[in-house]
């Protein structure tokens, strides 16, 4: 059951717009139901969903960068380059999103900017890599995802070659 209504991702959607972040492109082309189900909020998806809550909660300001992420996420191709480049254009995105909230002279958007750098070294570490893999494996195991028929043609010809050399 998604945490989250089609009305609120599509209020953070539009924060998105507003402050022009990098990524809102993904928005095209996403349906509603694929919105539901990738958004979890802010939190690794081994947070339990209530502390997850209370963490977006609390971190609120970074929800559309968030929301963009996990489209990233929900997009992985496995690739190395592209697995650093969605998150830094996270902590990018947050940055903005932190900046455009606070004024220059205020504590909050300095302790806000070192909380993005802690999310951001948190998403480049071991446990990001394992989630970006485990998207790009679900998306493989996904026979409509695109490409799966012809990643599965040639992963088979592959076989059946080896074996015919065997």
């Amino acid at each position: 059951m998604p945490m989250y209504t089609i009305e609120h991702i599509n209020s953070l959607m539009e924060d998105a717009v507003v402050h022009n972040l990098a990524g809102c492109e993904l928005f095209r082309g996403i349906d509603e139901a694929t919105l539901l189900v990738e958004y979890n909020g802010i939190g690794p998806e081994f947070f339990p969903a209530a502390l997850r809550a209370k963490v977006t909660n609390w971190l609120r300001v970074f929800e559309p960068a968030a929301l963009i992420h996990d489209l990233r996420n929900y997009l992985s191709n496995g690739q190395r380059y592209d697995f650093n480049f969605a998150n830094t254009e996270f902590y990018d995105n947050c940055i903005i999103l932190v900046d455009a909230a606070y004024p220059w002279w205020h504590w909050r958007r300095y302790w806000l900017r070192h909380l993005a750098r802690c999310m951001y070294d948190f998403v480049s570490s071991a446990p990001g890599w394992r989630a970006w893999m485990d998207c790009y494996e679900k998306t493989l195991s996904n026979s409509s995802a695109p490409g799966w028929r012809a990643w599965k043609d040639c992963y088979e010809k592959t076989l059946s070659n080896k074996n015919k050399l065997q």
